[in-house]
């Protein structure tokens, strides 16, 4: 009886140690991934940075404008220096890391961000940022874009470069068609009938939305009661009665003379070129835009992604997310003061101004020390931001299938809206295979 009582006394203390050195451990390696190693001006820690917008002619200039001004400033102070690696495909990325390669920030688009953090280490914000600074960094930023890279309650992406749609006019076209440009359509009906009296009277087309734009097409039909996919993530949704009828409709202009044919790139390079009276795309068209309007002799004007009836429009978000893989707490250091610059007041204000996409810090479009003047001169910033306080995610395909599944679904809408085929069939199918890879 004595032995039994020693043995079991020894084996509790056994698992008590045994517990409070794996305690000991978790508490560890917790703080060690929160941690943030020490920055040397002297020698200073280089991190990559893979950008799809440095590989895009209208964007390169401004994104390198913004690392550089870093490196002079922050990065020289600190102990930082950012490489700029250009990857347009998003390809370039994946294949550095699955070679070995440094890739610690990555500006990752939404849909397969999740994916992504279950197969090339992203990390979570929280998990090596502390706390207090990140709460206190994400003061100022719309709260509508904080929750667009967040996964399972944590952030796997701070928004970054950002837009909502815009329908840019064209001045020009809309009073030789005897529309008053200041008045631009609200609901689909106008535009339909706004674009038909514009190729009437001009014999240009009056309208464009190509659908493989890939984001719009989600404001489209949320817009309509519809949904692409559940909260949760595990059912697709877009084949509702409400999804059908906001692509009949889109399918109604495409097949009626009321839509331009072509794909995204045709279509803006058709309104940039004078020969269309309105194109829904993305902010980070407009200083493109702006110039193609100056040399073409027209004015441009702008409005919200039109409504269905009296239902509000529910714009989506296109653009990117900082994603973060930072291996050392010297890098989690290093990549922690490139976030904070990036998505601050200086680094907003050159994104802005120079890559064309919108502010997440949104007072800086009242300061006088960074925006108020450059969205003066640009009012149609204005209509951007106002549709920010609508802003619905863009959706995020579950991981294991995120490019299959976002594949279908916008062949699906192309198929739709661009030939005769019946569209609740050609969305039931689309839905059911989505549903049969992820349940």
């Amino acid at each position: 009886m004595k032995c039994t009582k020693k043995f079991f006394s020894l084996f509790i203390v056994c698992v008590l140690t045994i517990s409070l050195l794996s305690a000991c451990a978790a508490s560890s390696e917790t703080s060690s991934e929160a941690e943030l190693g020490k920055l040397d001006p002297n020698n200073p820690t280089k991190i990559t940075f893979y950008s799809y917008s440095l590989g895009a002619p209208t964007m390169k200039d401004g994104m390198e404008h913004l690392i550089q001004e870093f490196n002079d400033t922050v990065g020289k102070e600190k102990g930082v220096i950012v490489e700029g690696v250009a990857d347009q495909t998003m390809q370039q990325f994946k294949a550095d890391i699955a070679a070995g390669k440094q890739v610690d920030v990555i500006q990752h688009t939404f849909p397969t961000l999740d994916n992504s953090r279950e197969t090339l280490g992203f990390k979570a914000y929280e998990d090596v940022f502390p706390k207090d600074e990140l709460e206190e960094h994400l003061k100022g930023i719309a709260p509508n874009a904080l929750e667009l890279g967040k996964i399972d309650d944590k952030m796997y992406g701070l928004a970054f470069t950002f837009s909502t749609p815009i329908t840019f006019i064209n001045g020009k076209l809309y009073e030789e068609a005897g529309l008053d440009p200041n008045t631009p359509p609200k609901t689909w009906e106008e535009v339909k009938e706004y674009s038909l009296k514009i190729k009437e009277a001009t014999g240009k087309d009056g309208f464009g939305l190509a659908p493989n734009n890939g984001w719009i097409t989600d404001g489209v039909i949320l817009s309509n009661g519809g949904e692409v996919l559940s909260e949760d993530r595990k059912e697709a949704m877009f084949a509702s009665q409400e999804s059908i009828k906001a692509i009949e409709m889109w399918q109604d202009l495409y097949q009626n003379g009321a839509h331009a044919i072509g794909t995204d790139t045709e279509l803006a390079e058709q309104f940039m070129a004078g020969n269309l009276g309105m194109y829904i795309s993305s902010t980070a068209l407009h200083s493109g835009v702006v110039k193609a309007a100056e040399a073409g002799g027209w004015e441009l004007y702008g409005t919200g992604l039109p409504q269905f009836g009296d239902k509000q429009a529910v714009p989506v978000n296109s653009g990117s997310a900082l994603a973060v893989r930072p291996d050392t707490p010297e890098k989690n250091a290093a990549v922690w003061e490139f976030i904070k610059y990036v998505t601050g007041n200086e680094g907003y204000t050159i994104i802005t101004s120079e890559v064309g996409y919108l502010p997440l810090r949104t007072d800086l479009a009242n300061d006088p020390n960074y925006l108020k003047d450059f969205v003066a001169k640009n009012p149609l910033y204005k209509i951007n931001l106002e549709q920010l306080e609508q802003i619905h995610p863009w959706t995020i395909w579950p991981a294991e299938y995120a490019t299959e599944t976002s594949t279908i679904f916008n062949d699906a809408i192309v198929k739709a809206v661009s030939t005769d085929a019946d569209v609740a069939e050609t969305l039931t199918e689309a839905e059911k295979q989505i549903n049969d890879m992820i349940q």
